[in-house]
């Protein structure tokens, strides 16, 4: 009788363990490894998205040292330059520093990859501070110019200098 006994309980045992074991599959297939994946997705948005971050972080940076290089607090402040034709930009850098335009003639324009070069001859003039004022002026203000030639002579009937230029200004092709 109790060998029956102890058959009857190991039996009982079995069947408990085999419906604990059942269990715990069901737990883990229902409910365990969705929770696993959606974890591992997570943990791979997160890297990706830190990997943006840092990508960013490095453009910021490279855009901060841009703009401080052009003189300029950010760079949009260069996509919001004014949409005044190149010479009336040069019209307004001779007004600011002060120079009198003698004369300026346009050697017409040229574009290429996307860029329009428009080429300018000017003569203007005034003192050497007002001359130093246009240059730098024209060299850290919103539009990519290059002064291809410059001279500054003195003129013989005036205390002033006259300053010749030769001055080639980039714009977006699209910039009229």
């Amino acid at each position: 009788m109790m060998r029956k006994f102890l058959d009857t309980r190991i039996a009982v045992i079995l069947a408990i363990a085999g419906l604990l074991l059942v269990t715990g599959l069901i737990v883990e297939m229902g409910f365990a490894r969705p929770r696993l994946r959606e974890i591992g997705r997570l943990v791979e948005e997160r890297s990706q998205l830190l990997s943006q971050i840092r990508a960013q972080q490095m453009q910021d940076g490279l855009s901060d040292e841009m703009a401080e290089h052009l003189g300029v607090s950010d760079l949009s402040a260069l996509a919001d330059a004014p949409d005044a034709d190149p010479a009336t930009y040069l019209g307004m850098l001779l007004d600011h520093s002060r120079l009198v335009r003698l004369s300026m003639t346009t050697g017409g324009g040229k574009e290429f990859s996307g860029v329009r070069r428009s080429d300018f001859s000017l003569r203007a003039q005034g003192g050497y501070a007002a001359m130093q004022a246009f240059v730098r002026d024209l060299e850290s203000g919103p539009r990519l110019a290059s002064v291809e030639a410059f001279d500054i002579r003195t003129q013989t009937d005036s205390n002033q200098l006259e300053g010749r230029f030769n001055i080639s200004i980039y714009d977006p092709a699209g910039r009229e």
